[in-house]
């Protein structure tokens, strides 16, 4: 009785929240870290594209930093580099191309994908720039998730009187590809650089499933690099990758972020966490989001786990389950892979605090999505998860109909507009909030 009251006075309630939370219990712990506010909170938030697209997220980042401080950026792709979509309150620039991969895509050219659920690699000597627009973003230290073929390497630390961007220019050339053998259709795009639409534009859906020795038409993309950019850099610092993940401290709060790097085994890596490294308590709002994602994409590189429980997570959210919902898996499988990644997660500890949140209806497979949100359900039950019917509360079947008629989501059937998804992110937000008590 005496722990009910104490919770209910503070900012937050996990009893309050389980009106709208089920087995909101299960998020105890982080909620008693939040409202104490003593040390830093970090947060995870996993899902596919409608998190990947930075909508949900960014509102969801404000609104907790707002409230209980901003500790630091989080988790970031550089996304343009990976001709991927993304938030927009960063920008990010290469004097080189880069191959890129997310999960989803079955490829053999590079074994492992870390924390961001993609993986970057080129050869050379690279440049990457990555400025945040927001003076609130601004960090002191930036951990570098690079993959073990880095380890030893040196790196640069620079900052820039100009940016990148000015120095550098996209060359596109239309060329002929004979197919060789073993490669898939997304190891050629990132051949070339190019994303996988292009290539369909290009040959038709057929190409998704070209032979070898067939003749398919690429669109190969590389960078024109004008070395005159690097008269406008002053040095900042020097280090050294270490194993799966490296630090680099700056001096002097800084919203630009530029490293050069020349692996002799290539330049290989998995993302980006900005921090500020002198916060006393406030939020860290780390978002993995991955196009075409699914619970199953999740459990596949035992590195993205390692890397992003170093991160000394409070809580995991999990928003996944659309494109279950446009594919054909059977209720044992969906719920086989959802508890594996639970236990996953809670391998150190079986009480670790975990969200699931359902997917929202679509056009496409309306029936399936509500069904996959009871699959859901069931899931949080059994393994004693909190759990948050999105769907239902956005209006159920029908919702995405509307919404289309509101201009708030894409005619695709399955994605939603900013608007739409910031009213999803309202619904979430509020189920975690208190009404304050009286």
């Amino acid at each position: 009785m005496i722990r009910k009251i104490l919770l209910i006075s503070l900012g937050f309630s996990v009893f309050a929240s389980a009106q709208k939370i089920e087995n909101a219990e299960n998020l105890a712990p982080f909620y008693d870290k939040l409202n104490k506010n003593e040390s830093v909170t970090n947060i995870l938030f996993i899902g596919d594209s409608h998190i990947q697209s930075g909508h949900i997220s960014e509102y969801l980042r404000k609104k907790f930093q707002n409230k209980y401080g901003n500790a630091g950026r989080g988790t970031v792709f550089p996304y343009p580099l990976a001709n991927s979509n993304g938030a927009i309150d960063f920008t990010a620039y290469s004097n080189q191309a880069w191959q890129t991969f997310r999960l989803v895509y079955e490829q053999d050219v590079y074994p492992q994908m870390g924390a961001l659920g993609f993986v970057m690699g080129n050869s050379g000597n690279s440049f990457i720039e990555i400025n945040f627009s927001d003076p609130k973003d601004s960090f002191d230290e930036v951990k570098i998730f690079n993959d073990n073929a880095l380890t030893g390497e040196n790196f640069t630390i620079f900052k820039t009187s100009q940016s990148l961007k000015n120095f550098i220019k996209p060359k596109k050339t239309i060329l002929n590809y004979q197919v060789q053998n073993g490669d898939t259709f997304p190891e050629i795009a990132a051949k070339f650089n190019v994303v996988t639409t292009r290539l369909v534009q290009l040959n038709g859906n057929n190409v998704r499933n070209a032979k070898a020795g067939q003749i398919i038409k690429v669109e190969n993309v590389e960078i024109l690099y004008n070395k005159q950019f690097e008269e406008n850099l002053t040095l900042i610092g020097k280090g050294q990758f270490t194993e799966n993940s490296t630090s680099f401290k700056f001096k002097n709060p800084t919203q630009e972020f530029i490293i050069n790097m020349n692996g002799k085994k290539g330049n290989i890596l998995h993302g980006f966490q900005f921090l500020k490294s002198t916060a006393k308590n406030g939020v860290v709002f780390n978002t993995v989001g991955v196009n075409g994602a699914t619970y199953a994409d999740f459990l596949k590189y035992s590195l993205q786990t390692k890397q992003l429980k170093s991160l000394n997570i409070d809580v995991l959210i999990i928003a996944l389950g659309t494109n279950e919902s446009l594919s054909n898996i059977t209720k044992q499988e969906f719920k086989d892979n959802a508890k594996k990644l639970i236990n996953t997660w809670r391998a150190e500890n079986p009480n670790f605090p975990i969200l699931l949140i359902s997917p929202t209806d679509n056009k496409i497979k309306s029936a399936k999505a509500k069904e996959i949100s009871s699959w859901i359900k069931e899931v949080a039950a059994e393994n004693k998860t909190s759990f948050l019917d999105l769907h239902t509360k956005m209006g159920g079947i029908g919702y995405f109909q509307k919404a289309l008629q509101r201009k708030e989501a894409n005619a695709d059937g399955v994605h939603f507009l900013k608007p739409g998804y910031e009213k999803q992110a309202e619904i979430i937000w509020n189920a975690l909030e208190e009404t304050p008590a009286k």
